[in-house]
């Protein structure tokens, strides 16, 4: 089963129309036109991987296993480990999260997969063929709270959005500072 081709098609264009708007806004306005070309290789990249993690990304349902495959992980379970499946919601900052969570018969965590990209009706198959139980879909209000009901299924990044996108604000903000000062200083040359 791989992502959605329309729901990835949407994201790529959408990605391309944010950059054409800001390396076309960097050319209109009174930035420096050397920005437009870094800029637009920033977005290029940005569409370059994220065409690639839909290519990479896919779940695989043997006789025998799952394999869950990202851009950059792949997961394999045996298929007779899986004794409970949940679906749940995680609104975090940035939106909500859908995930797909299977566990053993002890509650702990085999796999969870993000499943935002996938359609609907393949990943109600999905549950349907593994034959376990399926609670949800829970929503939940934050990961604190899913963290709570799903122990050790959440990332330390997933668990502290707040820490992870002030560095980041700090991050661009230093190499825009650092950016505006050496325009600064080759131009006043």
């Amino acid at each position: 089963m791989r992502p959605g081709f329309g729901i990835v098609l949407i994201l790529l264009a959408a990605l391309g129309l944010g950059g054409a708007c800001a390396v076309a806004a960097i050319l209109i306005g009174d930035a420096p036109k050397v920005f437009a070309p870094i800029v637009g290789a920033i977005w290029m990249t940005l569409i370059t991987l994220g065409a690639a993690a839909s290519l990479a990304s896919r779940i695989t349902l043997t006789s025998d296993e799952i394999v869950v495959r990202g851009p950059f992980t792949r997961q394999r379970r045996p298929r007779s480990r899986i004794a409970k499946a949940a679906r749940a919601t995680i609104h975090v900052p940035r939106g909500a999260n859908n995930s797909l969570i299977l566990l053993d018969a002890d509650g702990r965590l085999l796999v969870r997969m993000s499943v935002d990209h996938y359609n609907r009706e393949d990943i109600d198959r999905l549950v349907q063929m593994l034959d376990v139980p399926c609670s949800g879909p829970d929503a939940f209000r934050n990961a604190k709270e899913f963290e709570r009901t799903y122990p050790g299924t959440l990332s330390w990044v997933e668990r502290h959005p707040y820490r992870i996108a002030f560095a980041i604000t700090a991050v661009v903000l230093v190499a825009i500072a650092m950016a505006v000062a050496l325009v600064a200083g080759a131009t006043a040359s």
